[in-house]
């Protein structure tokens, strides 16, 4: 049995705590098969945290090894990837509109420097309630491209209303979009699939860079509102 991909991990318990992860969930795929891969896709997408860029590189080089086809990895992936993302498509629906503002309006603050900071507000969940009945398809599309939002943006689409055909088929169509080419480099590399798992670091990374950057700039902007006197915080 091959030992699960080594990554670099900060803090040596959840280095452990990855590591046997990873090595159970290569093992899963390599006895369960396709079930196996459908399985992980959908523990993945209901836990985010999930370190899964290894699970469709390997699967694509067991497919290399004829245990089945570069095919049925990706429909494999993308049905997991759909019954995870319903479920919290299904959460968000039955969390409604009106129950969400209210957790916004009571949630969306924080302390900062003896000032309580309007993270968000029911206007800016409004706007992007707006935002995401014009364009919740192509938000869905690229979120599931995107590391750790990628099943949670179901969240939002529930609470929206979202056409359950419409997320089905976007969902279906962003995880092929992250599935297949993981798959087919996995098939394509062979024994060193592992080479995929460097550049799957850069590219987590990259967005994380980007996530961290566009929370920065909104904080930015939220402080300066204060300093003009808008209502987005309040000294205590």
């Amino acid at each position: 049995m091959h030992e699960g991909p080594s990554r670099d991990w900060n803090n040596p318990l959840l280095a452990d705590f990855f590591e046997a992860l990873s090595t159970w969930a290569e093992q899963a795929v390599e006895v369960l098969g396709l079930p196996g891969i459908t399985l992980l896709a959908l523990f993945e997408n209901l836990f985010p945290p999930t370190p899964s860029e290894f699970l469709y590189p390997l699967a694509g080089k067991l497919a290399y090894d004829g245990a089945f086809t570069v095919w049925g990895v990706i429909v494999a992936g993308v049905i997991g990837s759909l019954a995870g993302s319903l479920a919290y498509y299904t959460l968000g629906y039955r969390l409604g509109e009106a129950r969400a503002r209210q957790l916004i309006v009571r949630f969306g603050q924080v302390k900062l420097a003896g000032f309580r900071i309007k993270i968000t507000s029911a206007e800016d969940y409004d706007r992007a309630l707006l935002l995401f009945r014009q364009r919740g398809g192509i938000i869905v599309l690229v979120a599931r491209l995107m590391p750790l939002v990628h099943s949670v943006v179901s969240i939002p689409a529930g609470v929206a209303r979202m056409s359950l055909r419409s997320f089905i088929a976007y969902t279906a169509a962003g995880s092929a979009l992250w599935i297949a080419p993981l798959t087919i480099l996995g098939w394509w590399l062979g024994s060193n699939w592992e080479r995929i798992l460097y550049w799957m670091d850069i590219y987590e990374y990259a967005w994380y860079a980007l996530m961290g950057l566009a929370a920065a700039v909104f904080m930015v902007r939220r402080v300066r509102g204060r300093r003009r006197g808008e209502p987005v915080s309040h000294p205590e």
